[in-house]
């Protein structure tokens, strides 16, 4: 996959910097097409660049069957990037990154950043390939947060945006649940201050942060209707005796297979920091900074972040005389539904970017 390398100081939104910037992409469809058949997806916490198979990667994508000929995001159609966040392990600059500086990993030496970093990031990716602009930018949970910022910080460079399960500024509430995942991870004793060694990660908290994580992306509703609800004879408190505690467990180790404690604890609290009011007098003014046409969808059983998120974000537009949809899902995969609900959100995406 490409990369590019931009060895310049890039300023971060809570006043420190990075030294010099990578970041990894991938693109599907007419890599010729103009801006204005341009669309950019930006990724959630847990995903990388790989959002679709290509003939150089033919592993099924997180976004597989939302991305492609004829499907919501038209590759016949539509040029799509999608850049691996800044602060994932994914290629992009990161905790797990070589500090130029130091000749070492940044490791939890790595600066806080913001969902604003992230869509400034996804800027400078747009510059390197010679784009003013794009069509439409696309995103969900953590992605959708980049869009909005991206909405906001660029308001000339995209004519459609397009938010999921998001939100314009993370509450009380979310934080919260958020916190929890953090602390498993920075009481593992293997977590060593952050210096600790790929072959000795603290993978019982990140697993336990994870855990965390996925009751809070998916519904109680589907908890009670997918798994039994008959225990196996526990032996003793470790057993899984019941089927979703199974389920838990084995999401978990494919995860901690994957990613990197460090750079989960920069992302989780990445997502705490949203917030398009941030340097603005007032929350409003944040918002109104968005001049594209703004399609916001929700599920009206996330647990991570609630529908009237969504909602309030979408009336403010709407009474501002921006251009706005709105809808809200019902289903029983909550928050996780954007992975889930092809048939829902597909269509409305299309629409989104086809006809407006």
């Amino acid at each position: 996959m490409p990369k590019i390398k931009i060895e310049e100081e890039f300023r971060l939104d809570l006043g420190q910097s990075l030294p010099e910037l990578e970041i990894v992409w991938e693109e599907w469809g007419d890599e010729n097409a103009p801006p204005e058949r341009t669309i950019m997806v930006m990724p959630a916490l847990s995903a990388s660049c790989h959002a679709r198979s290509s003939a150089d990667d033919p592993e099924p994508g997180w976004w597989e069957p939302m991305i492609g000929p004829g499907l919501g995001i038209d590759t016949d159609r539509f040029r799509v990037i999608c850049a691996s966040i800044l602060g994932s392990p994914f290629g992009t600059t990161s905790p797990v990154s070589v500090d130029p500086r130091t000749g070492r990993k940044y490791g939890p030496h790595f600066p806080q950043i913001t969902p604003a970093d992230q869509a400034n990031v996804h800027a400078l990716l747009l510059d390197h390939l010679g784009l003013d602009k794009v069509h439409g930018v696309v995103g969900s949970s953590l992605g959708g947060m980049q869009a909005l910022q991206f909405g906001a910080l660029h308001p000339d460079r995209l004519d459609v945006l397009v938010t999921i399960v998001s939100t314009g500024k993370t509450t009380p509430g979310t934080v919260a649940l958020r916190r929890v995942g953090r602390l498993a991870i920075l009481l593992d004793p293997d977590y060593e201050d952050g210096w600790y060694e790929a072959d000795r990660a603290p993978v019982r908290g990140l697993a336990i942060a994870r855990e965390l994580g996925t009751i809070t992306y998916r519904s109680r509703d589907e908890f009670n209707q997918r798994f039994d609800w008959n225990p196996d004879k526990p032996r003793s408190y470790e057993d899984l005796a019941f089927e979703v505690e199974q389920y838990l467990a084995h999401q978990a180790k494919r995860f901690t297979h994957r990613f990197d404690a460090n750079c989960y604890l920069v992302l989780s609290r990445c997502m705490d920091m949203m917030d398009l009011g941030a340097g603005q007098p007032t929350y409003a003014d944040g918002v109104l900074r968005i001049a594209a046409k703004t399609l916001i969808l929700g599920v009206d059983r996330d647990m991570l972040i609630p529908a009237s998120e969504q909602l309030h974000l979408a009336h403010l537009l709407e009474n501002h005389g921006r251009e706005c949809r709105h809808e809200i899902l019902s289903s029983m995969y909550g928050h996780d539904a954007f992975l889930k609900e092809y048939d829902w959100f597909g269509p409305r995406i299309k629409r989104a970017i086809e006809e407006w």
